[in-house]
């Protein structure tokens, strides 16, 4: 399998899991660890992919489409070195051998905060990636997304995201009752949402890097961050 394959196809694994491991009650502990190790492994390999990212760092020049994207993708990567680290501490199966002993309350808030900025983030960068393929997609298709992150709008209130990111609530409520098939529309179009946000972003700081070349008199800068 080519190395290009090989990216997309931990790419698509990573956003299917996700919703899933925002599940965690609905799913499982055990699953959700197990979720867990596997949603590691992939981003290590996603980075082992892309390993060209960090050395290319210090180089090249730094437009703002560049510096959102890096930002965020360095925002994501201390989120997923808090969240396994975090996770480990409040194992009951995989990991529960540690001794983790007067550490499970403070990395239990910890992977909650992580948890959901990191949905978000990676929603986020997701969409930045997306910007050129956008483009391209027919107006169906367009507007197929535009409903769908509508509803996502709906979701973010409903699921109450807002009360987790800062930290109003330090516990999930789940609703048993529910059938999970609704919680994981609901955070899938979540997700749209902030990938629509990301490609919005994306296509508008390329707008902006674009008309501010043309006005230096210079050509734009093709690509995107990297990783």
């Amino acid at each position: 399998m080519k190395r290009r394959q090989l990216c997309i196809l931990a790419d698509l694994l990573m956003v299917a899991l996700l919703p899933l491991l925002m599940a965690y009650s609905l799913i499982g502990e055990t699953f959700h660890e197990v979720a867990g190790v596997l949603m590691l492994a992939l981003f290590l390999s996603h980075h082992a992919l892309h390993a060209a990212w960090l050395p290319s760092l210090f180089r090249g020049a730094w437009g703002p489409r560049r510096i959102c994207g890096t930002a965020v993708d360095l925002l994501l990567c201390g989120v997923m070195v808090i969240l396994p680290l975090s996770g480990m501490a409040v194992s009951r199966h995989l990991f529960a051998f540690l001794p983790t002993a007067g550490l499970a309350a403070p990395a239990r808030t910890l992977h909650l905060l992580a948890a959901y900025w990191g949905y978000l983030l990676m929603s986020f960068h997701l969409g930045l990636h997306l910007t050129g393929a956008a483009r391209k997609l027919p107006g169906a298709a367009r507007w197929l997304w535009g409903v769908a992150a509508l509803y996502g709008v709906w979701a973010f209130w409903r699921r109450d995201f807002l009360q987790y990111l800062f930290l109003r609530s330090q516990f999930v409520f789940f609703d048993f009752s529910q059938a999970r098939v609704r919680f994981l529309a609901d955070y899938l179009a979540v997700m749209v949402l902030f990938a629509a946000l990301g490609c919005l972003a994306g296509l508008g700081l390329v707008r902006w890097e674009r008309r501010r070349a043309r006005r230096q008199g210079r050509p734009p800068q093709e690509g995107t961050h990297g990783s």
